[in-house]
């Protein structure tokens, strides 16, 4: 039950939210350290011999789902836990324990029993090349790949080699594609479970080359910003077949098959906020604020619904000044160019201000019932892995 403790003190508006069975939901990445249980609390011992409990509570977007962590004989958490990666009915959480380099890791696992792939991108700035590290749950071993990058290299003029991961989107399918996002360039597809097919037969570890390189739309790579986190002003997903990215400076939303063919296109565009101000009369974005003038726009999301196309866009608004912690998430429909709901929140680590929330499609795995009513939770898997330098 529990789904008031999510952001017990916003007031959406807009939307029915309490009459919607949530196959998706944006949930904030740093946990809640609060005794909470319900449907979703999951247990799981620690590597001192305690023991650590997790428990989701969910709100419809724009409200912030939220998660708790609460350890009942004292495990050592030396920072606020949070969610690394989420994809499907799995959330990687990260605990640091204090054990020196060493960070813990634990799978949250709403499918309790079915394989998975926990894969990482990296770049070796000193040899030059990149690498995918690969974790297996059958094996419960890591495993790390080397990228060939001949091809791309070639094609792209080593302009590859500046690709910053920001962002990793599965797309699946028999190779277990994944899509490796720099957010300000382009994508890196890989098949993961092909490279895991192809290195078990191998005697040693050679580079294994990437399916493809699918550079952004021209028009988001010549307006890139180059600097910053670039979660502050796009977000990318995978969506009925296809890659759907979105760009908070143009307010426009490209779409293109999640193929090695086929184009970008341009399915939406807002041509400023004005134009969204002049189709809503009088919401309050922030208290006192009826405008964009003196606020801050960034950390979109791509709406999840496979109803909509994806036209809805959700996006914080926030004072100027950083100090100010209170903020806003809005829903805008791209097509309408109607705000369909504001939902305030308080922003809670200003240290870590551009990595506060992501989507995801977990909480359809959750629940079986509109009211929350039968657990289908059964536990949390640990996995342990010492940082890498």
């Amino acid at each position: 039950m529990a789904t008031h403790h999510v952001n017990p003190a916003a007031a959406a508006v807009g939307v029915a939210a309490e009459e919607r069975i949530l196959s998706w939901g944006i949930l904030e990445v740093f946990a809640y350290l609060e005794e909470v249980e319900n449907a979703t609390t999951a247990v799981s011992d620690t590597p001192d011999n305690k023991h650590i409990q997790i428990t989701f509570c969910l709100g419809a977007p724009p409200l912030l789902s939220r998660f708790c962590i609460h350890s009942p004989d004292g495990a050592r958490m030396d920072h606020a836990p949070l969610i690394v990666a989420m994809e499907d009915d799995l959330a990687l959480l990260r605990v640091d324990s204090g054990r020196g380099s060493y960070r813990d890791y634990y799978m949250y696992q709403a499918d309790d029993g079915k394989e998975y792939l926990v894969a990482g991108y990296r770049f070796k700035s000193i040899d030059h090349y990149p690498q995918v590290c690969v974790y297996n749950s059958k094996r419960t071993t890591w495993k790390i790949h080397d990228l060939s990058l001949s091809v791309q290299r070639h094609e792209h003029r080593d302009q590859i080699l500046d690709h910053k991961n920001c962002k990793v989107v599965t797309i699946g399918g028999d190779a277990g594609t994944l899509a490796f996002v720099d957010l300000w360039q382009g994508v890196l597809l890989c098949d993961v479970l092909t490279w895991e097919r192809e290195a078990a037969g191998q005697g040693k570890r050679e580079a294994i080359p990437l399916l493809d390189y699918v550079p952004l739309p021209d028009y988001l790579i010549r307006t890139a910003r180059f600097k910053g986190d670039a979660r502050l002003y796009r977000d990318i997903a995978f969506l009925n077949n296809h890659l759907k990215c979105v760009d908070l400076g143009s307010l426009s939303l490209w779409i293109r098959p999640a193929t090695t063919s086929g184009a970008w296109s341009r399915q939406y565009m807002i041509r400023n906020f004005k134009e969204i101000v002049s189709n809503n009369s009088r919401i309050n974005l922030l208290p006192g604020h009826i405008s964009f003038n003196g606020l801050r726009v960034c950390r979109p999301v791509v709406d999840l619904q496979h109803d909509d196309d994806a036209r809805i866009l959700y996006f914080t608004v926030k004072k100027v000044h950083r100090t100010d912690l209170i903020e806003s998430m809005l829903a805008v429909d791209l097509l309408t160019k109607k705000i369909l709901a504001v939902a305030p929140f308080v922003i809670r680590y200003t240290m870590m201000y551009d990595f506060a929330y992501m989507h995801t499609r977990l909480f359809k795995h959750l629940f079986r019932c509109k009211d929350f009513a039968e657990p289908v939770v059964d536990g949390v898997s640990l996995i342990r892995k010492q940082d890498e330098a």
